[in-house]
C-alpha cells in the first residue's frame, strides 16, 4: 500500500526541517572534499553538537517512521552492529542503530552517527554477512563524514537546493522523489556525480570494516548483484537502495576486485541470524501466505540451521492466522533441540499464551528469567505477561532489572507505566510515561506527562522533587543554543 499524500508531505517536511537544521548548525568541515582511506579511515568522529542533532533527528523520525520496539529483532540488529563498530575507534553508544517497519529495500546513515535499517533489508539479505554488508556500508558513511561533508557542500552553494538533495537521500522513495523534483537538472547532475564519489568511498571502508569483523567481504557483491538480478525486468520498480545509494555494473565490479584482497570467504550463515530474519518476515511481511509457503520450503530443507529457522516461521505465523495450537507444537519441539534459545523460549511463551495458557507461559519465562538475569529482552516479555496477568507487582521488579540493563528502552518505560498505574501509583506512572515520549520523540506530551505527574505528587517531597528535575532537564536540553 502506498503512503498517502499527507504521510509522505510529513515526511519531507521532516527531513527537510532537519536538513536545515543541520546547514545551520553543524560546524564546518575541515578537509571536507577529502578522500579518507588512509588508517583513519575506521576513526568516528562525531562533534557533541552533532550527537545532539542525531538524537533530535531520532526523536523526529519516530513521528514519521514506523521504528520497531520489537525486543528480540531491536536486540539482534543491535547484535550485528555492535560486532562492526567493535572494530572502529569510536566510543560506545555514539553510534546508535534502528529498525524500521518497511518492505522498502532501503537503509540510510543519518546525522550523528544514527543508522537507519528497513525490514526491506532483513527480508532480502539471505546471510547475516549480507546483511552486515549494508550495515557497514552506512558505517562507513559515518567513519568518512560524508553527510557533515554534503552539509558543507550546502554552505558553499546554493543551500535550499543542496538541503532538498539530501532530504531525498534521506528519504528515498516516493518522498524523496518529490523532494528532489524541486532542484534543478545541475545541481541534480552535480549532486549525483558527488554521491556516486561517496558510494565509492563507502563501498572500500565498508569491506574493510566487514572483513575486519570477521564476516565474509564478498558477501556485499553478492548481495548487490542479487539485487540487481531480481530487478533486472522490473522497468518501474527500482529499489529504494538504488536510488539512494547509485549503482553501476562498474561498482559492483570495484567491489568483487576489492574483496579479493580481504579475507577469504568464511562461513556467513548463523542460526541467529536465520531467527531473526524469519521473525522479522513472519512478524511484518505483507503477504502472509506467500511466507508460509516460504517458510515451509525453508523447513523441509537438509541444512539444519536453515530447516530449523523455516520451522519457526511457521511457528511465528501460526500466531499471525490463529493456528496457537500448531504454534505451540512447533515450538515445544524447538525447545527440546535447543532449550535455552532465547527465540524458541519467547516463541513457546507466546505461543502458550495465544493458546490461553498464560500460567506455564509464565512459569517458562520465570525459569529463563532466572538463568539469565538482569536480561532486558527477556524481561519485557516477561514483565508484559505478568502485568497481563494481574501480577503488576511483581512486574516491577523485572522491568527495574531490565531497564538498569537497557536505560533507553521505550518498551520497559511503558510496561512500567502500566504497572505502576494498575498499583494505583499515578504520579509514577505519569512519570514513566513521560520517560516514553520523551524516548520516542513527544516533547510536549513528555511534558504534559511530567506535570500531571506532579500534581498527583504532592504527597511525597522526594518524588516531587525528582519529577521538577527531571522537567527542568528535558527543557535546558531543548532550548535553542547559541
Amino acid at each position: 500500500m502506498k503512503p498517502s499524500f499527507s504521510k509522505v508531505l510529513v515526511q519531507a517536511r521532516f527531513c527537510l526541517f532537519f536538513v536545515a537544521l543541520a546547514v545551520l548548525r553543524c560546524p564546518p568541515v575541515d578537509g571536507a572534499d577529502l578522500i579518507r582511506l588512509d588508517g583513519d579511515a575506521l576513526k568516528v568522529v562525531v562533534t557533541a553538537e552533532e550527537q545532539a542533532l542525531g538524537r533530535e533527528f531520532i526523536r523526529l523520525a519516530r513521528t514519521s517512521l514506523r521504528l520497531i520496539e520489537d525486543p528480540l529483532l531491536v536486540h539482534g540488529v543491535a547484535r550485528i552492529g555492535a560486532r562492526l563498530t567493535q572494530v572502529l575507534n569510536v566510543d560506545p553508544g555514539i553510534i546508535g542503530f534502528h529498525l524500521v517497519d518497511n518492505p522498502a529495500i532501503n537503509g540510510f546513515a543519518g546525522p550523528g552517527g544514527q543508522i537507519v535499517l528497513f525490514t526491506g533489508l532483513i527480508a532480502t539479505a539471505e546471510t547475516e554477512a549480507e546483511f552486515a554488508s549494508v550495515v557497514a556500508h552506512e558505517l562507513a558513511h559515518v567513519t568518512q563524514r560524508h553527510l557533515p561533508r554534503m552539509i558543507e557542500r550546502a554552505r558553499k552553494r546554493q543551500i535550499p537546493a543542496t538541503a532538498g538533495l539530501i532530504a531525498g537521500i534521506l528519504l528515498g522513495g516516493q518522498a524523496g522523489a518529490a523532494t528532489m523534483a524541486a532542484t534543478n537538472a545541475a545541481t541534480l547532475s552535480d549532486h549525483l556525480s558527488y554521491t556516486r564519489t561517496f558510494e565509492r568511498e563507502a563501498d572500500a571502508v565498508g569491506l574493510r570494516i566487514l572483513s575486519t569483523a570477521g564476516y565474509a567481504p564478498q558477501a556485499m557483491a553478492r548481495f548487490l548483484q542479487r539485487l540487481v538480478q531480481d530487478t533486472r525486468f522490473q522497468v518501474n520498480e527500482t529499489p529504494e537502495y538504488f536510488r539512494t545509494h547509485p549503482l553501476s555494473l562498474d561498482r559492483v565490479a570495484e567491489i568483487e576486485s576489492r574483496a579479493v584482497g580481504h579475507a577469504q570467504e568464511a562461513t556467513s550463515q548463523t542460526q541467529e541470524y536465520l531467527l531473526l530474519r524469519a521473525r522479522a518476515l513472519a512478524r511484518y511481511g505483507v503477504d502472509a501466505e506467500h511466507l508460509i509457503a516460504t517458510f515451509q520450503s525453508q523447513a523441509a530443507a537438509d541444512i539444519p540451521e536453515v530447516a530449523s529457522a523455516g520451522r519457526y516461521g511457521l511457528l511465528l505465523s501460526g500466531l499471525r492466522t490463529g493456528a496457537y495450537n500448531q504454534s505451540v507444537e512447533l515450538a515445544l519441539s524447538l525447545r527440546a533441540q535447543s532449550p535455552n534459545n532465547i527465540f524458541y523460549v519467547v516463541g513457546l511463551a507466546e505461543s502458550l499464551q495465544a493458546a490461553g495458557d498464560l500460567n506455564n507461559a509464565l512459569e517458562l519465562l520465570a525459569e529463563a528469567a532466572a538463568t539469565v538475569p538482569n536480561d532486558p529482552v527477556l524481561a519485557s516479555y516477561y514483565a508484559d505477561m505478568l502485568i497481563k496477568a494481574g501480577k503488576p507487582d511483581q512486574a516491577k521488579p523485572v522491568i527495574r532489572a531490565g531497564l538498569r540493563a537497557l536505560p533507553h528502552s521505550m518498551r520497559l518505560f511503558k510496561l512500567l507505566a502500566r504497572a505502576e498505574g494498575e498499583l494505583g501509583r499515578t504520579a509514577e506512572s505519569f512519570q514513566a510515561l513521560a520517560e516514553y515520549h520523551y524516548l520516542s520523540g513527544d516533547l510536549q506530551t513528555a511534558l504534559a506527562k511530567l506535570t500531571a505527574a506532579l500534581q498527583h505528587a504532592q504527597a511525597s517531597a522526594y518524588l516531587t522533587a525528582s519529577i521538577t528535575a527531571r522537567r527542568t532537564e528535558i527543557l535546558q536540553e531543548f532550548e535553542p543554543k547559541d
